[in-house]
């Protein structure tokens, strides 16, 4: 069935009212889907019982099954099932003080980044639908409100930018959350870095580099031979030009690979004119064999401190959901081989 997240606001009203009802129904719908997350018709107490029954046989609410879920004490890992018996994953993370969902926006990553589960497979893009169910899902499974949304689940965001910017303008309109608390994490799409500071200047933006040496990211991030640091870096000082955001750049240390004293010299040097903050991560490893491993938190400490020595500000962030083999694309692909 047709999920109702795709019926635009008039669409809906005009749909209830051919029913015969007030127009003001479709409005107590919408209410029930993104203020109260309430995921089916028949929970929708307020509404006519003949009208549930009709939105029931001719709509869904989510456009995706979830099929399990994994959790520990800091995050839950969901798995969706589309309507063509695809999957994809989102995750709840849980803070002191605040819940962030982390949202995917493809099935799979075409990136194929060496390291990433994600990146074993591509499938295609994500729906608006499928994207801003994701959140209604975990909103309606904890219950509570969700302020914070990360774009740094399955699938690189600007390769699906207008269903991405199609959730951010309903996660703002509808559901009031501050485009402060939004950000869109990039492998380097340097157009798409350009259009975010154009099209929504108040989102945040985060940069995922593997190593500031060219010829060793290239061997890492298959992208880099299409999308060149100096690329990269133009548009992320243009972006900075237009927003006045700092950027947060994300750094994953993988054991003998980028992890050494002087690449946090290089890493320095690279950002030396442009305003960031370093998230320094250390690495969630693939729950099957490969070639890198995870770098120790004393080593990964010491990489911080020189990067705060050296006038960054940087922080060590240890990854949660380890446990439960949390990395982007784990439970997905865990899933797909027992299948």
């Amino acid at each position: 069935m047709l999920s109702i997240l795709g019926i635009k606001d008039e669409e809906l009203k005009d749909i209830v009212i051919k029913e015969g009802y007030e127009p003001y129904r479709a409005q107590q719908i919408l209410d029930w889907i993104y203020d109260k997350a309430i995921p089916d018709f028949y929970s929708m107490s307020n509404l006519p019982k003949e009208l549930r029954n009709f939105l029931s046989d001719n709509f869904s609410v989510l456009p995706f099954e979830p099929l399990s879920y994994i959790r520990d004490e800091d995050t839950v890992k969901f798995l969706f099932k589309t309507k063509d018996d695809l999957t994809f994953e989102s995750v709840l993370i849980f803070h002191h003080n605040r819940v962030t969902v982390c949202l995917s926006s493809q099935i799979g990553c075409p990136i194929r980044c060496k390291f990433c589960a994600t990146g074993d497979s591509f499938h295609r893009n994500l729906t608006y639908e499928e994207i801003i169910g994701q959140y209604i899902f975990a909103k309606g499974y904890i219950r509570r409100d969700i302020r914070g949304i990360v774009f740094m689940g399955m699938g690189e965001p600007f390769l699906n930018e207008e269903n991405v910017y199609k959730t951010i303008d309903t996660l703002i309109s509808k559901i009031k959350i501050s485009p402060r608390h939004i950000t869109i994490s990039t492998s380097g799409i340097p157009q798409g870095i350009e259009n975010l500071s154009l099209r929504k200047p108040n989102v945040r933006l985060a940069f995922s580099i593997w190593t500031p040496d060219e010829e060793k990211r290239k061997l890492l991030v298959p992208l880099a031979n299409k999308y060149k640091l100096d690329d990269i870096l133009k548009s992320l000082r243009k972006y900075v030009s237009v927003t006045g955001n700092r950027i947060s750049v994300e750094y994953t240390l993988l054991k003998g690979i980028n992890d050494s004293l002087n690449d946090a010299y290089k890493l320095v040097k690279l950002f030396s004119d442009i305003p960031v903050f370093f998230n320094v991560i250390l690495y969630n490893p693939k729950d099957r064999p490969t070639e890198i491993y995870r770098t120790s938190i004393e080593e990964a400490q010491r990489f911080v401190d020189l990067l705060k020595s050296l006038g960054k500000e940087a922080y060590l962030r240890i990854s949660k959901g380890l446990k439960i083999s949390g990395a982007c694309g784990q439970l997905r692909s865990t899933y797909e081989r027992v299948e």
